[in-house]
């Protein structure tokens, strides 16, 4: 088992690789950190992989320089929003003689919960026990080392995009570099900036992109919903750029140096000079004019968001926070009390807690690496799996069957 873990965002706007390594304490480390732009991707989907796979590579030669590590194989995220939870049990009969239940027979309860029928377009990305049954007692984390004869496990299986996961493969083996694995990014995402007691007690979780706004929900420790929304901060950027008629480039060095929703009084309402498209002449604008464009667009995101939560009738289960993270809006002024008010919860800005990378920017690439250490175990065991399963695949339904009743009659 390697001691390095690497995990890469592939966002709209940028690719984030992140280099985490484990001490000799067992504790994890970031020493490594890339960062490049990319346009290669919109709506959480590839449309150019040349483009994505240049971005992906650059964003590693960054990391591996200040890691001084060679990156062989990656973990990748998908959004939320183009996956799909399932519910779906697995039972099998305990092999051993004396009845003790063994990491091997928590490995067969799994795979025997994957055997589902899905569609053709979709592939299992993640299998998240919900709780264990041994003998008809449930609610067990961990069966391990417990005696039964029958274990059974109640799993949610999440399944996405086959056209989505295999063009973000393609562009990672084409950058030189092999897939390790998949996450699913508000999983990932809620390791770098979530508590276990939001997760446990009921949280939202809000990744505001360049181009896609994440949604999820989690309750009693587990996803129970996520969506996607194709909406984020380069919306922002593109309303500056036609509201006041100058280029995106303009418009978002103007976002960043003056992003604010909340409007000044008329003494604090100045006028700056802004350049005309292609340079040609400049205009005032009073800053007021700018947090009206950005405070619109602003509010549509965080109602809409609302609107969605609201409809899948999760709203309910948030008990203690919205968090919302990203680069969408985060470094916006008085986005947070904005988000407040639309949503009358209580509302938090989430950071991941390490030094360097203490931004919402890497907040994704961070709980990459966060998810995977802290399902190690369970996931550096799956990497093998995931080329077995593609063989699977080919023979069809009837082997997967036939290992059923393998299970049972071992």
């Amino acid at each position: 088992m390697s001691d390095i873990i690497t995990g890469i965002d592939i966002g709209t706007s940028k690719v984030c690789t992140i280099i985490g390594q484990c001490d000799k304490n067992g504790e994890l480390r970031i020493i490594g950190i890339g960062f490049y732009p990319c346009n290669g991707m919109k709506k959480g989907v590839v449309v150019d992989i040349e483009t994505t796979a240049f971005s992906i590579k650059k964003s590693i030669e960054q990391a591996e320089r200040m890691a001084n590590q060679k990156v062989t194989s990656v973990y990748i995220k998908i959004p939320g929003g183009l996956t799909d939870i399932y519910r779906n049990k697995g039972i099998v009969a305990v092999t051993r003689d004396d009845k003790e239940i063994t990491k091997q027979d928590v490995e067969r309860v799994l795979q025997a919960a994957k055997i589902m029928a899905i569609p053709s377009d979709k592939q299992i990305i993640e299998l998240i026990p919900v709780e264990y049954i041994v003998d008809g007692y449930g609610e067990i984390r961990d069966p391990v080392g417990m005696a039964g004869i029958r274990l059974e496990v109640d799993a949610a299986i999440v399944t996405g995009s086959l056209t989505a996961v295999q063009n973000m493969e393609k562009c990672i083996k084409k950058a030189g570099i092999d897939v390790s694995g998949i996450i699913v990014e508000p999983l990932a995402t809620a390791e770098a900036v979530m508590t276990r007691d939001e997760r446990e007690l009921g949280a939202a979780l809000i990744d505001i992109g360049a181009g896609i706004t994440d949604i999820s929900v989690f309750n009693s420790g587990n996803l129970v919903y996520s969506a996607l929304i194709p909406v984020g901060g380069n919306h922002i950027t593109n309303d500056l750029s036609i509201g006041l008629k100058i280029s995106y480039e303009e418009a978002e060095n103007i976002k960043k140096k003056y992003g604010s929703v909340i409007k000044l009084n008329d003494e604090n309402d100045e006028v700056i000079k802004i350049s005309n498209i292609a340079n040609r002449s400049s205009q005032d604008i009073r800053l007021n004019d700018i947090i009206d464009i950005i405070e619109a667009r602003v509010s549509e995101i965080l109602t809409i968001s609302y609107e969605q939560l609201k409809k899948s009738e999760t709203f309910d289960l948030i008990s203690t926070n919205i968090v919302i993270t990203g680069g969408g809006i985060a470094f916006i002024k008085g986005s947070i009390d904005l988000a407040k008010n639309i949503f009358d919860k209580n509302v938090r800005l989430g950071v991941p807690d390490v030094i360097g990378v203490s931004t919402p920017v890497y907040s994704a690439g961070v709980g990459i690496v966060r998810y995977v250490y802290a399902n190690r175990k369970y996931l550096y065991g799956k990497q093998n799996e995931q080329s077995k399963e593609k063989n699977k695949k080919k023979n069809g339904i009837f082997l997967r069957i036939k290992e059923l009743f393998n299970d049972f009659w071992v």
